[in-house]
């Protein structure tokens, strides 16, 4: 029994010097709606004289997880998900350090590709989705006390989608390209704030989001509960 006590005695004693050289990072991970998320990937990558070194864990099921005993220096650390936007943060860690991260992931953002060829009316074309998807009642808050956990996505589905038309004028000389536009989606389906991100022509830029305002979508429902989604849509203009 004593040579085992001094044994373990000496293993915490080699172990201490060794903590106390390194750094430690952790954290809980959570969406949007404030839920724990299990099963994220959290990375740490460190470059430098001597190379690569990487770690890697998992959120276990109260979104927790711990990094232990990194190296002092430059880390780059990424937390990802299926479903949800990379987070990603630049931490400069000392021997000692014991560091938080424990960022908030969004939900990743939808995006559209439209071919717009020359349009052979004068509006529009609108097109409504025969069946709406059934509404989805808003789930019971946690007990006090008890882990809400989250990541569950129902992406939203278009439920009208309008077509934009080739201004006759740029069509007859020719004139096309690629117009994106970014927006979100609110939690009542409709489009909003529709910001220009790359055009070649104003009057094309026109077109694509008098047409990007008409969309009409389902929520996107996480955990349950609607939220506000961002989407990017990109409208080639081409007479091919």
């Amino acid at each position: 029994m004593t040579r085992i006590t001094l044994c373990v005695a000496m293993i915490a004693a080699l172990a201490a010097p060794a903590a106390a050289q390194t750094g430690r990072i952790s954290g809980v991970l959570t969406d949007e709606t404030g839920a724990v998320l299990p099963a994220v990937e959290v990375r740490a990558l460190q470059r430098d004289e001597t190379g690569e070194t990487t770690r890697s864990v998992v959120t276990d099921r109260t979104g927790s997880y711990q990094m232990n005993a990194l190296a002092p220096g430059q880390w780059v650390v990424t937390a990802s998900l299926p479903g949800f936007e990379t987070a990603t943060r630049r931490q400069a860690l000392q021997a000692g350090d014991s560091l938080d991260w424990s960022p908030m992931l969004e939900l990743g953002m939808i995006q559209e590709t439209i071919v717009v060829t020359t349009a052979t009316t004068n509006e529009p074309t609108r097109r409504v989705s025969p069946v709406a998807p059934a509404p989805q009642a808003a789930p019971r808050p946690a007990p006090a006390g008890v882990v809400r956990v989250g990541g569950s996505v129902k992406p939203p589905q278009k439920l009208v989608h309008v077509s934009p038309i080739y201004p006759a004028d740029l069509a007859a000389q020719g004139v096309g390209g690629v117009v994106v536009l970014k927006a979100t989606i609110s939690t009542d389906g409709s489009v909003r704030d529709v910001t220009p991100v790359r055009s070649p022509n104003e009057s094309l830029t026109q077109a694509a989001t008098n047409a990007f305002i008409g969309w009409e979508f389902s929520p996107t429902l996480l955990n349950g509960s609607p939220v506000a989604t961002r989407i990017t849509a990109t409208f080639q203009f081409s007479q091919n």
